[in-house]
């Protein structure tokens, strides 16, 4: 009875595993996508300009500034906020397969006893149900480590990106408004 318990349990918690790798792959992707989106809404745009030096000859002076699409960077942003919100409903699903796994063994443990406790069936029993806690700390660090280099990089990625369009909007704001008081 013990066995078949913990077979039940391990199928239970790897194929969980299984479906969580997956979706958390897939927001990976999606987010890729969108990063994608925030680097195409950049774009540099070049200004030739005319200066006059001290002996009075002509230089020609190129600035290059930096323009964002604000609809591309929008939908972006809404894009975000939409795959963010499902990708932490499967990110902390990741450390409930520890707890899944030591689930399966008390239950695997009481479940086998049926009321009596022998020494023998007992450590029976705790050798067969302890599968089941193994098979959860396994999946937990697999999943930890697949939404660390997968969907945690990129979302990082993505906040730099949003914060350098941030930045260089603010600065562009700041010089038109420098350049208007003048």
């Amino acid at each position: 009875m013990a066995a078949g318990i913990t077979f039940v349990c391990c199928a239970f918690i790897l194929g969980l595993g299984v479906f969580c790798f997956f979706s958390l792959w897939d927001y990976k992707r999606h987010f890729s996508s969108v990063l994608k989106d925030v680097r195409a809404a950049r774009r540099e745009v070049s200004e030739v300009g005319q200066n006059i030096d001290e002996d009075f000859s002509i230089q020609e002076k190129v600035t290059i500034r930096t323009t964002f699409d604000n609809v591309k960077l929008e939908n972006a942003r809404t894009e975000f906020d939409k795959l963010y919100s499902g990708y932490v409903c499967w990110s902390q699903m990741v450390p409930l397969f520890s707890s899944l796994g030591l689930l399966g063994t008390v239950l695997g443990l009481i479940l086998s006893s049926q009321g009596e406790i022998e020494m023998d069936t007992l450590m029976s029993s705790l050798s067969l149900a302890m599968w089941t806690t193994l098979v959860g700390l396994i999946c937990t660090i697999v999943l930890k480590v697949v939404d660390a280099v997968g969907p945690g990089r990129v979302i990082n990625d993505i906040d730099a990106a949003f914060a350098r369009v941030n930045e260089k909007m603010s600065k562009e704001l700041y010089r038109k408004a420098g350049s208007s008081g003048n």
